[in-house]
């Protein structure tokens, strides 16, 4: 068995902007559910992104539910296959048509290493620093 991790990437004292984006790809929800909880921010600065393959693989619903309202915060929960839904969501232009202001975000990203790469490329390409782009992948 060999385990590895975490490397302290998704904690708010690696944060430098007032607005947050978290960025979940199935399992890789678990540390940002604490994080979406936890990290200061006022209400509209702070918006989470679950992306899933099937709406069945949503964990958390009701909490992250009742935390996006609680905290003033946006949540989208976007499942099915790229196929399903006719384009990647997570692409430069889904990401831009959702959080406009994308540059201006602090964005923590937690998934399988497939979708952090994948997503970690559209940041980069939509104008994101990379200074502002906080990552670990998490699989089973």
């Amino acid at each position: 068995m060999l385990a590895e991790g975490p490397y302290g990437a998704l904690t708010a004292a690696v944060r430098r902007q007032r607005k947050v984006l978290l960025i979940a790809g199935g399992v890789g929800i678990t540390p940002l559910r604490a994080l979406f909880q936890s990290i200061p921010a006022r209400p509209g600065h702070l918006a989470l992104i679950y992306r899933v393959s099937r709406a069945g693989d949503v964990v958390f619903r009701r909490e992250l539910q009742q935390l996006a309202e609680e905290r003033g915060a946006t949540l989208w929960i976007i499942a099915g296959r790229r196929a399903e839904l006719g384009a990647d969501p997570l692409a430069p232009a889904g990401l831009i048509a959702n959080v406009p202001d994308l540059a201006r975000h602090d964005i923590y990203l937690c998934g399988p290493p497939g979708m952090t790469a994948a997503v970690t490329r559209a940041l980069r390409a939509s104008g994101v620093p990379r200074r502002q782009i906080h990552h670990e992948s998490f699989e089973f």
